[in-house]
């Protein structure tokens, strides 16, 4: 292996200089001491990934993808490089270069259990459940005594419908490391026999657990878990409502900002989403299909993906990241305003033949996909004037079922909204006016669905699906209990019970509590 060139004095300062002020958050002054060392040392593959990920937390995207890609050309000289440039990747949304990191290492050249948890994960993140799960178990092969790389062997065995595995493999863990937070959590939405000792220890993990939003969360939704599945709907409620109050405290999120997101996309106007500058590629045919979550998306996403000619291609963040790129501007959220004021000025052609591109590999040669990332409700007038051959899905619930489905769910970093009653519904209020409008100005292109029809009757909202993208329907749509593709969402238990009837209502169980919503919707 060539050896890069040594450094100088003066860069070795450089170096340490820029080091020392990132440690201590001086980021300006870490930039300026990573420029001056790499107008000196060019080729300095640690300098360029540092200055990509500085670059990033300042918000400018193109410098960032540009330090990342020269980073990159450099040597993997370990698997901790490989493993830094490959999360630097998975934040610029470059998914290709991801695959082909791991193309180039597969499981048995990582030095620990460790790190293939941490592949495994950053795999995980791009929607490769496939081969995050070939990491996720050879991590938990290497070091069954590492509890990291165990849970996450188990998470993965959960996306892939292996519950029974995944429930042995936490049980494990729990004997390696009982002081462990994410555990109960997981294991209390599989539905295992047992119950009432599952409590118990979570109950216990409760009283000894110093104060901790994030901790105090994970452990009452667990709990939560637990008394729902067995009825005890009194103690379940009051598990959700300190789960919900610990996962607030940690959000900084700002009802009014959300507000004004929403009003500021009720501007799209009907030429912007009809002009024909978009990509006129239609040798691969995206399906975006969107909704709140815990709409029914994943529900729809399975009937289609059941079709031979269609591919399931799960959460992706594909459109996010080329509006990114397209604009030269980084934000962590799936829409920003700064991107939404210049639209005019993007290239919308560039945007629809990037999101095309980023896609394909999801697509597995096939010329339908399904992108099915609830919170592309935002992102609808982008991706119509980008995608003139892309048809969008809108799944709609009743909004108290809805309600209630998110209060109940723990996410990862979306839908903030979610832990207040107050909040969601001033939410919905905003969604529902933005969707009308899209309604509006698609027209035939946003197809609305709702969850209780499908449900209702299966194999008529399968045609109805079908027809939509063009397609004509198939056999067996609807068992999607005996899909093996992979469900990364909070319906990855549920879905593999087929299509249940007993959901639509379950808010009568929390009745009294959700007083709030119940008065909002219009509920007596």
């Amino acid at each position: 292996m060539t050896q890069p060139p040594t450094l100088s004095r003066q860069a070795r300062r450089l170096w340490q200089r820029a080091e020392a002020a990132a440690a201590a958050g001086r980021r300006d002054a870490a930039i300026s001491s990573l420029e001056a060392l790499l107008a000196e040392a060019p080729w300095h593959a640690e300098a360029l990934l540092q200055l990509s990920g500085l670059k990033l937390d300042t918000g400018d995207f193109r410098a960032a993808h540009a330090h990342a890609l020269r980073a990159a050309g450099a040597p993997m000289h370990s698997p901790a490089w490989a493993l830094l440039v490959m999360e630097q990747f998975v934040r610029l949304g470059e998914s290709r270069w991801v695959l082909e990191i791991c193309r180039q290492a597969p499981p048995a050249s990582w030095g620990s259990a460790s790190q293939l948890a941490r592949v495994a994960q950053q795999l995980s993140r791009i929607g490769a459940e496939g081969l995050a799960r070939e990491y996720a178990r050879a991590g938990a092969e290497r070091d069954p005594g590492d509890a990291v790389a165990v849970y996450f062997h188990a998470h993965m065995e959960v996306i892939f419908g292996e519950t029974q595995r995944a429930a042995e493999l936490l049980e494990h863990v729990l004997t390696l490391h009982d002081d462990l937070i994410d555990p109960h959590w997981l294991l209390s939405r599989l539905r295992q026999p047992d119950p009432e000792r599952r409590i118990a220890r979570i109950e216990r993990a409760l009283d000894r657990l110093r104060p901790s939003g994030e901790h105090e969360a994970y452990l009452a939704y667990a709990l939560h878990n637990e008394y729902h599945e067995i009825g005890a709907f009194d103690r379940a409620w009051q598990a959700l409502e300190r789960a919900c109050r610990a996962k607030r405290s940690t959000l900084r999120y700002d009802p009014a900002r959300n507000d004004a997101l929403f009003e500021q996309l009720m501007g799209w106007a009907a030429p912007e989403v009809r002009a024909a500058d978009g990509c006129p590629d239609d040798s691969l045919v995206p399906i975006l299909i969107v909704g709140l979550h815990r709409s029914g998306t994943t529900l729809v996403e399975r009937i289609l993906g059941r079709h031979p000619a269609i591919r399931a291609g799960g959460e992706t963040f594909d459109l996010a990241h080329q509006l990114r790129r397209a604009s030269g501007l980084y934000h962590t959220d799936t829409t920003d305003p700064r991107i939404v004021a210049r639209r005019g000025a993007l290239d919308w052609a560039a945007i629809g033949r990037g999101y095309l591109d980023a896609l394909r590999w999801r697509a597995d040669g096939r010329r339908w996909v399904t992108d099915k990332l609830p919170q592309n409700l935002l992102n609808l007038g982008f991706a119509a004037r980008a995608l003139p051959h892309a048809r969008f899905i809108h799944v709609e619930r009743d909004p108290l079922d809805t309600g209630l489905s998110n209060l109940r769910t723990l996410f990862a970093w979306t839908a903030p909204h979610s832990y207040d009653q107050h909040e969601f519904v001033r939410h919905h209020r905003g969604y529902r006016k933005l969707m009308d409008h899209w309604h509006e100005l698609l027209g035939d292109r946003l197809l609305r669905v709702r969850y209780e029809d499908v449900i209702a009757d299966p194999e008529r909202a399968a045609r109805e699906l079908a027809a939509f993208c063009g397609l004509s329907p198939v056999p067996g749509m609807t068992a999607i209990e005996e899909s093996p593709d992979p469900v990364a969402t909070a319906s990855s238990v549920l879905v593999r019970d087929g299509i249940r009837r007993d959901r639509a209502g379950l808010w009568r169980h929390y009745a009294d509590g959700l007083a709030p919503m119940r008065e909002a919707f219009g509920y007596a």
